[in-house]
């Protein structure tokens, strides 16, 4: 069994383009395996659910925290939060208000990952980044508090990064 759930990890990283980088992960190999097959199963039911017409949700979860964050027209919010609680109760939504951004978000996602990159004392593969607008998010598991610090301090120093929003965690223990 615990070969189908490897093979169903790398298939997904895959499909992710493995922006989080499994090698320097902090969790545990059956945790990154709970974390990406919850996230899948949230991110299924929202598409079941009509939440693919134009709108944009992003489903993370480390250590099953899950997260939501993305661009949703505001009466189907809850109903996005209550899709990912049918699944487990820590849900955070992160929602961005519909902005036209000022310069392209893929070539500041592209400059904020080069920075991130560039970070001594940091390693970029363990943070994940959503971009909308000149507005960041950073998820992820790093090893420590100044991983944290270090990655809001390069991300703020970007160019055309108008906000910051962390949800970096460090490494917690699994019951």
């Amino acid at each position: 069994m615990r070969r189908y759930a490897i093979l169903l990890l790398a298939a997904l990283c895959l499909l992710n383009g493995c922006a989080y980088g499994l090698y320097e992960d902090q969790r545990l190999m059956d945790t990154i395996v709970d974390d990406k097959t919850l996230a899948t199963a949230i991110k299924t039911d929202l598409l079941k659910a009509d939440f693919k017409d134009g709108w944009s949700v992003a489903v993370y979860s480390y250590y099953k925290n899950v997260f939501l964050v993305g661009e949703v027209p505001e009466n189907m919010q809850m109903k996005a939060v209550e899709i990912a609680r049918s699944h487990t109760p820590s849900v955070t939504p992160h929602w961005f208000s519909p902005l036209k951004s000022q310069s392209g978000d893929l070539e500041l996602a592209a400059t904020l990952r080069k920075e991130l990159i560039e970070t001594k004392g940091l390693s970029s593969t363990r943070i994940d980044t959503e971009v909308n607008s000149g507005r960041v998010v950073l998820l992820g598991v790093v090893k420590n508090d100044k991983e944290k610090r270090l990655a809001v301090q390069a991300a703020n120093k970007t160019s055309g990064v108008h906000s910051v929003t962390s949800y970096l965690m460090t490494p917690q223990r699994v019951k």
